[in-house]
């Protein structure tokens, strides 16, 4: 089967996308962006594609999100965490002191701010951690350092200078696996919607909530989004820890919809559980 991720290689979603699909046979196509990634699964390209949907730090990855809401055919089958350890990568033999400059993409420049400022370094920026690594590699200089993940530094045979360099010690991403058309697993136990509210008034999305509340589901994640065809109109998404034949989800849906909220179900699938890296 063909599998689409976010590239280049070497990133966390190639590291993502591989553990997901640990041991089965997938031919991988690797996208130059997350509009590429959904658009293989749209043209039945690929089966599969994954995508990051959110990150512990930075909040929901809101081009995925949108290309999701956008496109109706795309329906969440799975999903994987990915704790981000940002490494300090160098030429092997390089020692830390030897460096006097930092590459890689601003968002994980920012991530390791005191590292970096500490050490009085300069920065240049990259595309992705994966470029900034690849290009050590490419340049011989033993003068620079990337900052990149550890599946990284294995993939071109960098050395780790300094482990774990990001200032939130618990930074994670969470990636979606996306297909093309409805399938539910006996074993989903957590369910993705959006929820467009039929009307906008004082107190809306409280009675959303309370919807769920009242039958006991917990939800996970709450992001909004706007309608994108008037000023102030917004949509929201959430995670619900129960599966879509989960007769509380169903007495929750049936009741949304009768207050004329607009309900789509976005996937239902089994819940991330961790295991080894």
């Amino acid at each position: 089967m063909k599998v689409a991720y976010l590239g280049p290689e070497g990133t966390f979603s190639e590291e993502a996308a591989i553990r997901f699909f640990q041991g089965q046979a997938v031919e991988w196509v690797v996208c130059p962006a997350i509009p590429d990634v959904l658009e293989a699964i749209l043209n039945e390209d690929v089966l599969f594609g994954i995508v990051p949907i959110e990150n512990s730090i930075d909040g929901s990855v809101n081009v995925a999100l949108d290309g999701l809401l956008r496109h109706g055919e795309l329906f969440v089958c799975g999903e994987l965490v990915l704790p981000i350890e940002q490494m300090l990568l160098g030429l092997p033999g390089t020692r830390i002191d030897q460096v006097t400059e930092v590459w890689s993409i601003p968002p994980a420049l920012a991530q390791c701010h005191n590292f970096i400022r500490q050490r009085g370094l300069p920065t240049r920026h990259f595309t992705s951690t994966a470029a900034a690594a690849k290009e050590i590699v490419t340049s011989g200089r033993s003068d620079v350092g990337a900052v990149a993940s550890a599946w990284a530094a294995k993939k071109f045979g960098l050395s780790i200078l300094a482990s774990n360099i990001q200032d939130a010690a618990s930074n994670h991403t969470r990636f979606l696996t996306l297909r093309k058309g409805e399938i539910v697993p006996d074993t989903a136990d957590k369910t993705m919607l959006l929820v467009l509210p039929s009307t906008e008034h004082a107190g809306v999305l409280a009675s959303i909530l309370n919807v769920f509340a009242a039958f006991g589901l917990n939800l996970s994640w709450i992001a909004s989004r706007p309608v994108k065809t008037q000023l102030g109109v917004y949509q929201f998404a959430f995670d619900v820890e129960a599966g879509l034949h989960d007769e509380r989800m169903q007495k929750s849906l049936s009741i949304l919809r009768t207050f004329d909220h607009q309900v789509r179900v976005l996937g239902s699938f089994a819940a991330w559980k961790p295991g080894p890296r």
